[in-house]
């Protein structure tokens, strides 16, 4: 690894304490723990294999399934957009596979192959993305045959706003929907994400589905930070230069930051290449020796500047060439700088490229 590379550090106790959090919030439940694009970010075969408790995981695509068989994961694994042609069936069949179906192309394909256990149904209650209506769901289980229907599953549209009442009504149709249906299978329910883990007393159903919460970010739209759980990746990149920028003078393209004042500068080693994001705002905080420095200038693909004032710490003077600058994680919440991008933590943590080196530390085998 080169001495000026970006560096996301994965703390895997850490994920192993939000995953307990889960538990002990639906205490009755089933943990389908949800690793797709590699965990958030994080390392899926490195996160599965510290997640032992896990009843199952879920993935998105069957590249991401097989990755998971062949780094020795032996609990299910279920993907959560099905299958869509033969060969993807094929390999759902010899890596022994749980397959969600929400489409009836899907139905024929699985009654064409014979291939109709290991299913969780789909049910569309609001979400209007994926999944059949709660009209057409019965039958649609009449078609696919009662063997080896492990499930209905539905997805929450609207948990990240509090005050939502969509959950609610959602929930109510799922539940409805179940309670009306006299199929071995149908009874067994997959409804809570992260959000309803979190927001919900006791979440309603067998088994829940947690993603962002496992990594220790909020999936609430306010942004604020849940105390109870660790941020998981701490991702940060050296210093690789410390320079003085007279009064007057602009730093990075388009000089969109001028210096009112004689000022220092450290530049940094990451970029909108490293997945920093090149919308985040000016004066966006970077940590630096335990001090917030402000944002300066516009985020290249490689680099980014720091002003290193006085006023923001007695400190400033003494940051030097090979400092690790953190861009999020430790005391820089990933959700405050989402804030500051105009995004979410998902698309910060899933965005953090592959020319970063991931390092994980802890426990590789809870």
């Amino acid at each position: 690894m080169s001495s000026r590379q970006a560096t996301a550090i994965i703390d895997l106790d850490a994920i192993r304490h939000n995953f307990d959090q889960v538990k002990q919030r639906a205490p009755a439940s089933k943990v389908m723990a949800v690793v797709k694009a590699d965990a958030y970010g994080h390392g899926a075969s490195k996160v599965a294999q510290a997640l032992v408790g896990a009843d199952a995981f879920g993935v998105a695509r069957v590249s991401e399934a097989v990755k998971l068989r062949e780094s020795g994961i032996g609990q299910p694994i279920c993907l959560l957009e099905g299958v869509n042609d033969p060969e993807e069936l094929n390999l759902a069949s010899v890596y022994e596979l749980q397959v969600v179906l929400h489409n009836r192309e899907q139905l024929e394909l699985l009654a064409t192959r014979g291939a109709r256990r290991h299913v969780w149904v789909k049910v569309d209650t609001g979400m209007g993305r994926l999944g059949f209506s709660v009209e057409e769901t019965p039958s649609v289980l009449q078609k696919l045959g009662h063997q080896g229907l492990l499930g209905l599953m539905t997805h929450l549209a609207d948990t990240g706003d509090k005050r939502s009442t969509t959950t609610g009504h959602q929930i109510a149709r799922i539940t409805s929907l179940a309670n009306s249906l006299d199929v071995p299978g149908s009874e067994v329910l997959s409804i809570a994400n992260s959000g309803g883990v979190l927001a919900l007393h006791n979440p309603p159903g067998d088994w829940v589905r947690p993603g962002l919460m496992l990594y220790g970010a909020s999936p609430f739209d306010d942004l604020d930070p849940i105390p109870s759980l660790h941020a998981a990746m701490s991702f940060g990149a050296p210093v690789i230069a410390v320079r003085t920028i007279r009064q007057g003078e602009s730093v990075g393209y388009g000089g969109i930051w001028t210096a009112d004042k004689d000022s220092t500068i450290a530049v940094i080693a990451v970029g909108y290449a490293d997945g920093y994001p090149r919308e985040i705002a000016q004066g966006a905080p970077v940590l630096v020796n335990g001090v917030r420095y402000p944002l300066v200038g516009r985020v290249s693909m490689d680099m980014i500047c720091v002003q290193l004032d006085d006023s923001y710490s007695k400190k400033a003077h003494s940051v030097k060439v090979g400092d690790r600058a953190i861009l999020w994680g430790d005391d820089l919440p990933v959700e405050e700088i989402a804030d500051k991008a105009g995004t979410i933590p998902y698309a910060l943590l899933c965005g953090v490229t592959a020319r970063v080196h991931r390092q994980h530390r802890g426990n590789s085998r809870g």
